[in-house]
């Protein structure tokens, strides 16, 4: 096996030829969320078509990356790999939408493995020890790292081997079908619209009143637009907490380049004068718009709506103890508590429940009919 690191786009059409020709290739990812530097980018593309491993090189300038998307669509060539949410919705912010995916962690997952790192699994499944050294490391910097090219490598080139191990367990226990409806499941996902940055979170309101919410919130979208022309992460520029600060308190704006933690080249008359821009200007829209300076932004519900949802919350709970724990205990009893907490975790329980739950694949509700026809419950009103 030969380890080529791809950074020319014949290079790389070459390989997307290739590819076109297998029947499977081990594929993986590494990224920067945020990190090092500002967004959701692709440091690095590995592939191992059961000969050779490629590590294509996004950033070398020279490529473009969508050449090799083609073999990633093909829903006639299927990808091994391994925990690849987050892989997945990169690829989908990029417009490629990968098909015929074989995550190998759904299958660890049902064979009842305890949660555990690739590293590890592959130690256990296959009794190799695998370099994972270089995991946190700047995938941004160039060049690369021997060390870091042989963490990439590792990464794909033990997953169709591990694949082949899986399948011949999960055929032994009956349930390779369980496994294809899982991975059919990332067929049918978007990701597209979604925000990466979420910057704004609901736990950030803390006790700030619904007025100093909306100044919070303008502030937190001007420190977005600076992180993106430094090509910075926000929490590099400022924290938060000082976000808040100026949120709540504007007059600490007066002391904005002799306070702590903040990025340097924000620290200058300019930089202030267009922040107490945004300040002012969003206090006008906070006043114009009647905000509240009292009500707290985390309790905009009125009293009647919130034990509405107090008591649809309390209904809910009642349901999964009743109808669902059992059910969990089962399947725990059967296939084992790892299996239990992927098929029937408590927040698929509480969506069933809800009567909110979707894509859940054929074998689950099989499987939890046939359980609860065993055990008296039933589920008519639910599945």
């Amino acid at each position: 096996m030969t380890i080529q690191t791809i950074t020319e786009n014949d290079e790389l059409q070459k390989l997307a030829s290739s590819l076109n020709n297998v029947q499977q290739f081990a594929i993986d990812l590494e990224f920067d969320r945020n990190r090092y530097r500002y967004g959701f980018d692709m440091c690095l593309m590995q592939i191992y078509d059961g000969k050779d491993c490629y590590l294509v090189d996004p950033l070398s300038g020279n490529l473009d990356i969508k050449t090799i998307f083609p073999p990633i669509e093909d829903p006639n060539i299927q990808k091994v790999v391994f925990a690849f949410g987050e892989d997945l919705r990169l690829f989908h912010s990029l417009g490629c939408f990968p098909k015929n995916l074989y995550d190998l962690d759904a299958a660890t997952s049902l064979l009842n493995f305890e949660p555990a790192s690739l590293t590890n699994l592959i130690k256990e499944v296959l009794d190799i020890e695998v370099n994972s050294s270089s995991q946190q490391s700047n995938w941004y910097k160039r060049p690369l790292t021997e060390n870091q090219k042989e963490y990439a490598a590792h990464d794909v080139i033990y997953l169709l081997d591990f694949k082949k191990e899986l399948d011949k367990r999960a055929e032994e226990k009956g349930i390779l079908e369980w496994i294809k409806q899982e991975n059919a499941v990332f067929d049918q996902l978007d990701y597209s619209d979604e925000d990466h940055n979420n910057l704004i979170k609901e736990k950030d309101k803390n006790d700030m009143s619904v007025f100093e919410w909306h100044i919070y919130c303008s502030l937190m979208e001007f420190f977005d637009s600076a992180a993106k022309k430094y090509n910075k992460p926000v929490y590099q520029l400022v924290h938060k907490k000082l976000v808040e600060t100026l949120a709540t308190d504007p007059q600490k704006i007066n002391k904005w380049q002799n306070t702590k933690g903040i990025f340097g080249q924000l620290k200058n008359d300019d930089f202030q004068k267009k922040l107490h821009q945004v300040l002012e200007q969003s206090r006008k829209e906070a006043k114009k718009q009647n905000l509240s300076k009292s009500k707290k932004a985390s309790m905009t519900m009125s009293r009647d709506e919130y034990l509405a949802m107090r008591k649809e919350a309390n209904r809910i709970n009642n349901i999964k103890d009743s109808v669902f724990q059992p059910l969990q205990d089962k399947i725990a009893k059967e296939l084992g508590t790892h299996a239990k907490s992927f098929i029937l975790p408590n927040r698929l329980a509480k969506e069933i429940a809800a009567k909110k739950a979707e894509l859940v694949p054929d074998y689950k509700i099989k499987l939890f009919k046939k359980y609860g026809d065993e055990l008296g419950i039933d589920l008519r009103d639910y599945l």
